[in-house]
């Protein structure tokens, strides 16, 4: 097999389709906390030797261009950072700002440049940006916590409960609580538990092992006596993003006719 300068095979560096479809995988709707691969938004993905193409498109004609331009800047990052990649072009299709969008984030420009007459700076756009990884940080919480509630774990064992003490098979959808020295399985929310875990350390929210588990979104641990208020939140963020989801899957299979686009949020615990 041919190597290359850097010692990398040539199939290690070939771009194609898969690879870059892989690299995006993790590019979320920011309203809807779900990538935008798995919701069916990717139109396609066009590979010309070393450059590429992603052309994706929203439910909507009126899709918030705030939104669309985090998308977009992510597709981006995420294609550049594919070894091998040359060129990389981001297309936004049948939108009312695809335009500018397109244009803008080709071009490198900052959302203020792209769009000069919205009040937005980019310093807000990223506190958006912030705001609705919080709001998925909640939603995932909220799948665990009901489900430990479930199990018939009571407020103060929750409230002692460590991060150490939380394991994980995703394999299997579930996870595994160790209190008092046994393990209670929480089924179905394995996925929920990772990307929970995951969201803590793209939030820099407290990371030791020996950290409480659970947490708000300004990393203040559960107190015992506030669970009901804590949940009652969660569950308020929860049902709003998955308004917003059924409503956008409604509205893209109404668009483009997809009918596998958005799994059941409910259905997979989250």
């Amino acid at each position: 097999m041919q190597l290359t300068d850097s010692g990398a095979t040539a199939l290690d560096t070939e771009i194609t389709e898969a690879r870059i479809y892989a690299a995006i995988s993790d590019v979320l709707d920011p309203e809807l906390d779900e990538p935008l691969v798995k919701l069916g938004f990717i139109d396609r993905v066009q590979v010309d030797g070393a450059d590429v193409t992603v052309t994706f498109k929203l439910p909507t004609f009126w899709c918030s261009p705030n939104f669309a331009y985090l998308m977009a800047k992510d597709l981006r990052s995420r294609v550049r950072e594919v070894p091998g990649v040359g060129d990389v072009h981001i297309a936004l299709l049948d939108h009312c700002a695809e335009d500018e969008v397109t244009q803008g984030v080709n071009r490198e420009l900052s959302f203020a440049e792209a769009f000069p007459d919205e009040t937005m700076e980019d310093e807000h756009l990223e506190e958006l940006r912030r705001t609705f990884l919080r709001k998925g940080f909640l939603m995932r919480q909220d799948a665990l916590l009901r489900q430990m509630l479930k199990v018939g774990l009571d407020e103060s064992t929750i409230a002692s409960l460590r991060i150490a003490d939380l394991s994980v098979d995703e394999s299997a959808n579930a996870a595994l609580v160790r209190v008092k020295g046994r393990e209670m399985r929480l089924e179905g929310v394995g996925n929920s538990a990772h990307k929970y875990l995951r969201r803590r350390e793209v939030l820099a929210l407290p990371q030791a092992p020996a950290g409480p588990l659970i947490i708000d979104d300004t990393g203040q641990p559960l107190m015992v006596g506030g669970l009901k208020d804590f949940m009652r939140r969660s569950r308020a963020v929860c049902m709003n993003i998955m308004f917003n989801t059924a409503l956008c899957k409604g509205l893209f299979q109404t668009r483009y006719g997809h009918e596998n686009v958005l799994a059941d949020v409910e259905g997979e615990q989250l």
